[in-house]
């Protein structure tokens, strides 16, 4: 899916996969996390601009022309797809393309939960039932810390 398409930004959360986290392992997680998010915001705004310079006709490329500036987009979506592999391959779903918001797919009473995370956050503070969106965050602190079930599997 093309990280151009603005209309992600708003989708709800899956939490899919066959991973489920536990606070402090989504935390231990945030490592990594925390730098791929940090070049997908900023590769996400670069390609937005991008975008309007090519929309533009090439006039805010300083002269170098749209094919430069096509160009660039092409690598910036490229590296995009390589973060996003990156998340895929840690079992996170990126929810949030410009506010770098992460779902880490979790268990509590039984039931899949998203827990969530921001960029800019130190650590995982919030979570959600699955079929909510960002939106409907609770401070993790509302979830029991041990009603979080720790379940190891592939992804699907």
């Amino acid at each position: 899916m093309s990280p151009v398409d603005r209309g992600m930004e708003d989708a709800p959360a899956r939490c899919h996969g066959g991973r489920l986290f536990t606070v402090p392992e989504a935390n231990r997680a945030l490592v990594l996390v925390k730098r791929i998010i940090a070049d997908i915001v900023v590769g996400y705004a670069r390609l937005g601009d991008l975008q309007e310079a090519i929309d533009a006709g090439g006039e805010a490329t300083g002269g170098n022309g749209c094919d430069t500036v096509r160009q660039e987009l092409l690598s910036t979506v490229e590296r995009l797809q390589r973060c996003m592999e990156e998340l895929d391959e840690v079992g996170v779903e990126l929810v949030d393309w410009s506010r770098g918001i992460v779902d880490f797919p979790s268990a509590a009473d039984g039931r899949k939960i998203c827990l969530c995370w921001q960029h800019g956050q130190e650590r995982v503070a919030q979570w959600h039932e699955v079929d909510a969106g960002s939106a409907q965050r609770q401070s993790i602190e509302t979830l029991p810390q041990d009603q979080i079930l720790a379940i190891s599997g592939t992804r699907g």
